[in-house]
Protein backbone atom coordinates (compact mmCIF):
# COMPACT_ATOMS: atom_id res chain seq x y z
CA UNK A 1 0.00 0.00 0.00
CA UNK A 2 1.22 3.49 -0.82
CA UNK A 3 1.20 5.29 2.56
CA UNK A 4 1.64 8.62 0.74
CA UNK A 5 -1.64 8.16 -1.15
CA UNK A 6 -4.67 10.10 0.06
CA UNK A 7 -6.88 8.24 2.54
CA UNK A 8 -10.22 7.11 1.10
CA UNK A 9 -13.45 8.54 2.45
CA UNK A 10 -14.81 6.34 5.25
CA UNK A 11 -18.48 6.24 6.17
CA UNK A 12 -19.34 5.47 9.80
CA UNK A 13 -22.85 4.76 11.05
CA UNK A 14 -24.63 3.45 14.12
CA UNK A 15 -25.39 -0.25 13.72
CA UNK A 16 -29.11 -1.00 13.57
CA UNK A 17 -29.52 -4.62 14.65
CA UNK A 18 -33.05 -4.62 13.21
CA UNK A 19 -31.52 -4.03 9.76
CA UNK A 20 -30.52 -7.35 8.15
CA UNK A 21 -27.45 -5.90 6.42
CA UNK A 22 -26.11 -4.22 9.57
CA UNK A 23 -26.74 -7.34 11.63
CA UNK A 24 -24.98 -9.54 9.06
CA UNK A 25 -22.03 -7.14 8.91
CA UNK A 26 -21.74 -7.14 12.70
CA UNK A 27 -21.80 -10.93 13.01
CA UNK A 28 -19.36 -11.39 10.11
CA UNK A 29 -16.86 -8.84 11.40
CA UNK A 30 -17.00 -10.06 15.00
CA UNK A 31 -16.53 -13.71 13.94
CA UNK A 32 -13.56 -12.60 11.84
CA UNK A 33 -12.15 -10.73 14.87
CA UNK A 34 -12.63 -13.72 17.17
CA UNK A 35 -10.74 -15.96 14.73
CA UNK A 36 -7.63 -13.76 14.70
CA UNK A 37 -4.64 -14.87 16.77
CA UNK A 38 -4.85 -11.75 18.97
CA UNK A 39 -8.38 -12.75 20.01
CA UNK A 40 -7.81 -16.50 20.15
CA UNK A 41 -11.45 -17.56 19.98
CA UNK A 42 -11.93 -19.11 16.52
CA UNK A 43 -14.73 -21.34 17.85
CA UNK A 44 -16.97 -18.27 18.18
CA UNK A 45 -18.65 -18.06 14.81
CA UNK A 46 -21.38 -15.95 13.31
CA UNK A 47 -24.14 -17.82 15.19
CA UNK A 48 -22.53 -16.86 18.50
CA UNK A 49 -22.32 -13.22 17.46
CA UNK A 50 -25.95 -13.32 16.30
CA UNK A 51 -26.77 -13.96 19.97
CA UNK A 52 -24.43 -11.13 20.96
CA UNK A 53 -26.31 -8.84 18.56
CA UNK A 54 -29.57 -9.77 20.30
CA UNK A 55 -28.02 -9.07 23.71
CA UNK A 56 -26.53 -5.73 22.68
CA UNK A 57 -29.76 -4.59 21.01
CA UNK A 58 -31.50 -4.95 24.40
CA UNK A 59 -28.71 -3.47 26.52
CA UNK A 60 -28.98 0.19 27.51
CA UNK A 61 -25.84 2.26 27.14
CA UNK A 62 -24.46 0.29 24.20
CA UNK A 63 -23.17 1.89 21.03
CA UNK A 64 -22.06 -0.17 18.03
CA UNK A 65 -20.56 1.59 15.04
CA UNK A 66 -19.91 0.14 11.60
CA UNK A 67 -17.62 1.62 8.96
CA UNK A 68 -16.75 1.16 5.31
CA UNK A 69 -14.84 2.95 2.62
CA UNK A 70 -17.22 4.78 0.30
CA UNK A 71 -16.33 2.42 -2.57
CA UNK A 72 -16.78 -0.75 -0.53
CA UNK A 73 -19.83 -2.95 -0.90
CA UNK A 74 -19.82 -4.08 2.73
CA UNK A 75 -18.89 -2.89 6.21
CA UNK A 76 -15.17 -3.23 6.93
CA UNK A 77 -14.95 -2.18 10.56
CA UNK A 78 -16.86 -2.48 13.82
CA UNK A 79 -16.56 -0.76 17.22
CA UNK A 80 -18.47 -1.71 20.37
CA UNK A 81 -18.57 0.84 23.19
CA UNK A 82 -20.43 1.03 26.47
CA UNK A 83 -21.38 4.10 28.45
CA UNK A 84 -19.79 4.34 31.86
CA UNK A 85 -19.32 6.93 34.57
CA UNK A 86 -16.24 8.51 36.11
CA UNK A 87 -16.83 9.09 39.80
CA UNK A 88 -13.73 11.31 40.03
CA UNK A 89 -14.76 13.53 37.10
CA UNK A 90 -18.48 13.18 37.83
CA UNK A 91 -19.06 12.66 34.13
CA UNK A 92 -19.99 10.01 31.63
CA UNK A 93 -17.41 8.15 29.60
CA UNK A 94 -17.29 5.65 26.77
CA UNK A 95 -15.41 2.39 27.21
CA UNK A 96 -14.36 0.77 23.97
CA UNK A 97 -14.85 -2.96 24.30
CA UNK A 98 -13.96 -4.12 20.79
CA UNK A 99 -12.59 -2.59 17.60
CA UNK A 100 -11.98 -4.67 14.51
CA UNK A 101 -11.06 -3.71 10.96
CA UNK A 102 -11.09 -6.32 8.21
CA UNK A 103 -7.53 -7.15 7.12
CA UNK A 104 -8.05 -5.76 3.59
CA UNK A 105 -9.09 -2.38 5.04
CA UNK A 106 -6.30 -1.90 7.59
CA UNK A 107 -3.96 1.04 7.48
CA UNK A 108 -6.23 3.27 5.41
CA UNK A 109 -8.25 5.08 8.05
CA UNK A 110 -11.17 2.79 8.91
CA UNK A 111 -10.09 2.28 12.54
CA UNK A 112 -9.30 5.97 12.88
CA UNK A 113 -12.73 6.91 11.55
CA UNK A 114 -14.46 4.58 14.02
CA UNK A 115 -12.61 5.91 17.08
CA UNK A 116 -12.85 9.55 15.96
CA UNK A 117 -16.59 9.19 15.41
CA UNK A 118 -16.98 7.80 18.92
CA UNK A 119 -14.90 10.70 20.30
CA UNK A 120 -17.06 13.24 18.46
CA UNK A 121 -20.25 11.66 19.81
CA UNK A 122 -18.70 11.79 23.28
CA UNK A 123 -17.81 15.47 22.94
CA UNK A 124 -21.28 16.37 21.64
CA UNK A 125 -22.85 14.67 24.66
CA UNK A 126 -20.31 16.11 27.15
CA UNK A 127 -18.56 12.84 27.97
CA UNK A 128 -15.32 13.21 29.93
CA UNK A 129 -13.19 10.55 28.24
CA UNK A 130 -12.86 7.28 26.36
CA UNK A 131 -11.22 4.29 28.03
CA UNK A 132 -10.15 0.94 26.63
CA UNK A 133 -8.07 -2.15 27.20
CA UNK A 134 -5.86 -3.45 24.43
CA UNK A 135 -4.07 -6.78 24.18
CA UNK A 136 -0.31 -6.35 24.47
CA UNK A 137 0.15 -8.50 21.36
CA UNK A 138 -2.11 -6.22 19.29
CA UNK A 139 0.67 -3.88 18.21
CA UNK A 140 -1.32 -2.41 15.33
CA UNK A 141 -4.09 -1.30 17.67
CA UNK A 142 -1.57 0.09 20.16
CA UNK A 143 -0.01 2.20 17.37
CA UNK A 144 -3.47 3.45 16.37
CA UNK A 145 -4.45 4.41 19.91
CA UNK A 146 -1.14 6.19 20.51
CA UNK A 147 -1.55 8.14 17.29
CA UNK A 148 -5.09 9.13 18.30
CA UNK A 149 -3.87 10.55 21.61
CA UNK A 150 -4.65 7.79 24.10
CA UNK A 151 -2.42 7.87 27.17
CA UNK A 152 -1.09 4.93 29.16
CA UNK A 153 0.57 3.21 26.22
CA UNK A 154 4.03 4.78 26.38
CA UNK A 155 7.05 2.94 27.75
CA UNK A 156 5.55 -0.51 27.25
CA UNK A 157 7.88 -3.51 27.22
CA UNK A 158 9.13 -4.56 23.78
CA UNK A 159 7.68 -8.04 24.32
CA UNK A 160 4.67 -9.20 26.31
CA UNK A 161 3.02 -12.51 27.04
CA UNK A 162 -0.31 -13.60 25.62
CA UNK A 163 -3.15 -12.52 27.88
CA UNK A 164 -1.50 -9.26 28.97
CA UNK A 165 -3.63 -6.16 28.42
CA UNK A 166 -2.96 -2.45 28.81
CA UNK A 167 -5.39 0.23 29.96
CA UNK A 168 -5.54 3.49 27.99
CA UNK A 169 -7.65 6.62 28.08
CA UNK A 170 -8.29 9.73 26.04
CA UNK A 171 -9.69 12.92 27.51
CA UNK A 172 -12.38 14.49 25.34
Amino acid sequence: MNRGAPKPEVDVWICDFADADDRAAFTRLMAEFAAEPVSGAPELGEAHFGGVADDLARRAGTLVLLAARAESEQAEGVLIAFEGYSSFARAQLFNIHDVHVAPAARGIGVGTALVETLAELGRVHHFEKITLEVAALNTGAIRLYRRLGFTGLDGLPAEASAGVTYFAKKKL
